[in-house]
């Protein structure tokens, strides 16, 4: 629609720029009328000292050929008609009918007709129709090309004769202009005469028609261009953003998104290739948070059959067994599947908030050894294990949100306490090398089974100690962390910590992130 708009635009403006051609047509009128009054004003001092020497007005002793003599030649010459009235309003010079006292006789042949067709007289011929069309008409008062010899039908002679000059507009029965300026002859503050100067608007007419050809021209160049350009806009921008609206609108329909295809776009070297490149990756990414939310509630509801399956069982069982004793036992069971429920509800919940709440994250500047120390002695009253902070000598810097990070190392700490033993401690080690900071959790218990260095990460995952509780922990907490350190453009592994004997003296889980530089 708007590219419609950008074609019409110079259609639309070509008439509204005519239109103020009418002011430009009396600008010209103005300018015309000026110059006339400067011809006449020289005719008039010529014939106001042939009168006041001769007294040759007075007498009707000029003729027509001696008016046109005394017509001075630098603007108008000939083309000039003047006509010359005495002091009663009689005329007594004409110069239209100066060639009836002339001896001679000029014959020139006419001009051979053209019948041929010509573009240029043509568009001149459509430009001055639709110029009309468009252009107020003026209703200017009738030109009639008479021989009178009295002055009743020129009110400007009138004018002239009381001491006034007096201009009109005259047009005749096709249209064609006549600027008419009076000028009175005065001798000594008395008016001898007049002098009636009429010229044809023939010049005018053809400096407007001209201007409007060209005019006409560029616009239809200007159009033509547009048109162009409109057409090229189309082809090469209008056309591959209605095929990306299809295809999104593809994606709406089909949540698979299987149907996305752009290669031919997305291999442009332009912002439309740019545009679909984008436009690809975002749906990659939306694939992926499809495929993640469908993993995900695979699992939750995985998790959540195991613990309402032994509820429903118990439940059903406990109103067949009449032992009390065996009752406590259902009773107890029951109990347990609730607040293992209860918990993965809770971590579930969290998880579940977690991507929302890592969009929209704070990343400042974090001292991390000030923010382990802190976590250090707040987990020092709640757990059993000693905890070592081994930091670097200097303070370390890295960039993320310190609540999220403190999560992310809490969780650590809290879960290499679940599997300490004995003499049971946990070592917190801040390194760093040319580019990031190391910081590794240790714990002296079993370390990590030759199976689960990999999949400790992954959602509801549990490999817990086997004096440790059924259904205390929901395998969540080390896949949330993972999820932490990856927005913070990090890593992090889970290792074993062995001795010179290969022997397995605890597990590891080692957390790199990029360090800020001072």
């Amino acid at each position: 629609m708007r590219i419609l708009f950008i074609i019409l635009l110079p259609v639309i403006l070509y008439p509204i720029i005519l239109i103020y051609f009418n002011k430009y047509q009396d600008i010209l009128i103005k300018s015309e009328f000026a110059a006339i009054e400067r011809q006449g004003l020289t005719l008039t001092k010529a014939l106001a000292l042939a009168e006041n020497q001769y007294g040759l007005i007075q007498n009707n002793q000029i003729s027509s050929p001696a008016l046109q003599s005394l017509i001075p030649k630098v603007e108008y010459g000939s083309n000039i008609r003047a006509r010359l009235f005495n002091m009663y309003g009689n005329l007594i010079a004409d110069t239209k009918a100066s060639m009836k006292y002339s001896p001679f006789v000029k014959v020139s042949p006419l001009p051979a007709v053209d019948n041929s067709f010509s573009i240029k007289n043509s568009l001149t011929k459509f430009v001055s129709l639709f110029s009309n069309l468009i252009s107020k008409p003026l209703n200017l008062p009738l030109y009639r090309d008479n021989m009178i010899f009295s002055f009743e039908d020129f009110p400007e002679v009138i004018m002239a004769l009381k001491g006034r000059t007096k201009k009109i507009l005259r047009q005749d029965s096709k249209g064609k202009l006549y600027l008419s300026v009076a000028i009175p002859i005065k001798n000594i503050r008395m008016v001898r005469g007049a002098v009636l100067l009429s010229v044809s608007g023939e010049k005018i007419e053809q400096e407007l028609v001209g201007l409007e050809t060209e005019l006409f021209k560029a616009f239809g160049l200007i159009l033509l261009a547009t048109v162009a350009l409109a057409i090229y806009f189309g082809r090469s921008i209008t056309n591959p953003i209605v095929r990306l609206s299809n295809e999104a609108d593809k994606i709406a329909e089909d949540k698979t998104l299987k149907t996305f295809n752009l290669k031919k776009f997305r291999n442009r070297k332009d912002e439309i290739g740019n545009l679909a490149q984008s436009f690809f990756k975002m749906t990659n990414e939306l694939q992926k948070r499809i495929n993640h939310i469908a993993e995900f509630a695979a699992d939750v509801a995985h998790e959540l059959k195991n613990p309402i399956t032994s509820v429903r069982s118990a439940s059903e069982t406990i109103t067949k067994v009449r032992s009390s004793s065996e009752q406590k036992k259902l009773i107890q069971v029951i109990q347990n599947d609730v607040e293992r429920i209860d918990r993965l509800i809770n971590d579930i919940s969290a998880a579940s908030r977690l991507d929302a709440e890592l969009s929209r994250i704070e990343i400042k500047e974090i001292n991390i050894s000030n923010l382990l120390e802190t976590l250090v002695d707040i987990r020092s009253s709640t757990i059993n294990s000693k905890i070592n902070l081994l930091k670097h000598e200097e303070d370390i810097h890295i960039l993320g949100d310190e609540n999220k990070i403190a999560q992310v190392f809490d969780n650590l700490i809290q879960n290499a306490a679940s599997f300490s033993k004995g003499n049971n401690f946990i070592n917190i080690r801040i390194k760093k090398n040319l580019e990031n900071v190391i910081i590794t959790v240790e714990d002296n218990g079993p370390g990590f089974s030759k199976g689960s260095l990999k999949k400790v990460f992954n959602r509801f995952y549990t490999d817990r100690p086997k004096n440790e509780k059924f259904g205390n922990h929901s395998g969540l907490g080390l896949s949330i962390s993972k999820q932490i350190v990856e927005v913070h453009s990090g890593s992090i592994v889970a290792l074993n910590r062995l001795n010179q004997k290969n022997e397995c003296l605890g597990g590891s889980v080692k957390v790199t992130f990029p360090e800020v530089k001072n």
